[in-house]
């Protein structure tokens, strides 16, 4: 699968930390692993609180286990942003460039 069109990142970190779906699933509080497979499939998207608890699990930023989600966000409120304050997209585009890392 490209990278480009994945859902999430969530099979990846977990393997990197060599945890089985079964082990976070049990982390998460769940009883089986039906409600993670969801979630690395990308069928489903965890809670707020199940997300952050994904980001301690695997040890990293809840924008990095949901990139995809986290860009297209980003990139509608950015253009919605234009939208409203077209006399700042000058000095708003520099200021959010540095606030994403770019």
């Amino acid at each position: 699968m490209n990278q480009k069109h994945k859902p999430n990142q969530l099979d990846i970190y977990r393997r990197r930390m060599k945890f089985s779906q079964r082990q976070v699933a049990h982390l998460l509080g769940h009883k089986d692993n039906s409600a993670w497979s969801h979630y690395e499939r990308g069928e489903r998207l965890p809670s707020l609180e199940n997300a952050l608890r994904l980001s301690i699990i695997l040890r990293v930023p809840v924008e990095c286990l949901f990139g995809a989600l986290h860009d297209e966000l980003r990139d509608q409120i950015r253009a919605e942003e234009e939208r409203l304050c077209p006399a700042n997209s000058g000095t708003s585009l520099l200021i959010h460039n540095l606030a994403d890392g770019i």
